[in-house]
């Protein structure tokens, strides 16, 4: 079996795969990882990519299959999603007790509730209406949805505090898209996750170990430096960079929707307004640990200004902003739309974005105190095949959101697809959940 991408998504359906007694041969063309990288900078390494670790259930669901043990030492994370600088004051999530909010934060958590045990069975179950697991599941799920198909259009029916609401609506971005595009679900993920976000103990980048000792142990193939440039799904054929031609019985692609369909020979048009976001990764060493909480989250002033600028391909005046802070380590990550732009640390825009952060924590200048600063800008991420830099590649209707799963899991008889463009957002539990959802699949097929 050939799987196109060694991405997170690529390594954790290999794994399975192998598990069960598969040949699987992974081909990535740059280096294993995708997203999740390590670099190093002013003498310190950083894992890029995913920053938090949520609904540890699946990756414990993961392991079970397996037949394996947990290594990552998953440790929570101080002060939870972090605090919420929004236009109407800070709310840090989850709510404190005795914080002005908190009987808000509260009847906003009950009234997500109904749903809380059924999250793991939606991002790791194969979403079939005949299957009375997924349906119990799905029907919890419309029941605190409410009819509404938005997030913006959830809040709004909530009648939240300005200030709650608006650090709410901040979560629709974890789909890639303004709450006004996002589907309802994400509305719902602060109170489902605010009060049990972890990070290995030893980095992001342990996780990406994992996954590849697991693939090793069971006989995964990983070959690095490997670019296909032609995918025929009718015979399962991957034709690579030099012209060598390799033939398996079944393929599997971890890459982008759109990059698939280029290499299938298939036309592929992707207009900004329909992408996720993009973003820029500013990785800074400091002389000395910055005085600052692990998290910091800065939402855009008004999400329908930032949603038409992204929409057109204009950098928005203010953007999310989310800064994770560790010892002498700082990452400063910047929303952008998905044009592939260079943007660097001394782009005007950065700089204005960077200068917003500062002044709003009270640390002003502690980028230009950095021995060293590292970027990844759209332009990165696009090199990845991502339209644009869009993280979760294109945005489809608001209603194919959520459960219902925006790709299919099998396009053509011998290709399937797995990764964050086929069972978006929701970052690694996404990813590992849906390579539980196509091993399930396979396994059944």
């Amino acid at each position: 079996m050939g799987i196109l991408g060694g991405g997170l998504a690529g390594l954790a359906l290999a794994a399975l795969l192998a598990e069960r007694g598969h040949a699987v041969h992974v081909y990535e063309r740059d280096r294993a990882g995708g997203k999740l990288r390590r670099v190093t900078v002013g003498g310190l390494e950083f894992d890029t990519g995913p920053s938090l670790f949520t609904f540890p259930g699946v990756w414990r669901a993961f392991l079970a299959r397996l037949g394996e043990g947990d290594p990552l030492d998953l440790r929570p994370l101080p002060g939870g999603l972090g605090v919420h600088h929004t236009p109407f004051g800070p709310v840090p999530l989850p709510v404190p007790a005795g914080h002005e909010l908190e009987g808000a934060w509260e009847a906003y958590r009950a009234s997500v509730q109904p749903v809380a045990s059924h999250m793991e069975t939606l991002l790791t179950t194969p979403p079939r209406l005949m299957d009375p697991i997924f349906r119990r599941a799905s029907a919890a799920l419309f029941r605190v949805l409410g009819g509404h198909l938005t997030a913006e259009a959830w809040v709004r029916a909530r009648r939240l505090p300005p200030a709650l609401a608006h650090a709410v609506r901040t979560h629709a971005l974890n789909a890639g898209l303004p709450p006004q595009d996002a589907p309802a679900l994400y509305a719902l993920l602060p109170a489902l996750i605010a009060g049990n976000v972890a990070r290995p103990a030893r980095g992001m980048g342990t996780l990406l170990d994992t996954l590849l000792e697991l693939g090793k142990a069971s006989g995964v193939r990983v070959e690095e430096g490997a670019e296909i440039v032609r995918v025929d799904a009718g015979t399962a054929t991957l034709t690579l960079i030099g012209g060598e031609v390799r033939r398996h019985d079944l393929l599997v692609s971890a890459l982008d929707p759109a990059r698939l369909a280029t290499l299938r020979g298939r036309p592929v048009r992707s207009p900004v307004s329909r992408r996720t976001v993009s973003g820029v990764a500013l990785y800074a060493a400091l002389p000395e640990s910055a005085p600052l909480p692990a998290t910091s989250v800065l939402p855009p002033a008004s999400f329908a200004t930032f949603r038409a600028a992204v929409r057109s391909g204009a950098l928005p005046p203010d953007t999310l902003a989310l800064v994770h802070a560790d010892g002498p380590r700082l990452a400063v990550l910047l929303t952008a739309p998905a044009t592939a732009a260079h943007l660097g640390p001394d782009h005007p825009w950065v700089r204005l974005q960077v200068e917003r952060v500062e002044h709003t924590l009270g640390v002003p200048g502690l980028l230009a105190s950095a021995r060293d600063v590292v970027a990844l800008p759209p332009a990165h991420y696009a090199a990845g095949g991502h339209p644009g830099g869009a993280m979760y590649g294109s945005a489809l209707p608001v209603w194919r959101g959520g459960p219902l799963h925006p790709q299919p899991y099998r396009p053509a008889p011998r290709l399937w697809q797995v990764g964050t463009g086929v069972h978006p957002g929701g970052g690694i539990p996404a990813v590992l959940g849906g390579a539980l959802i196509v091993d399930t699949l396979l396994a059944g097929n």
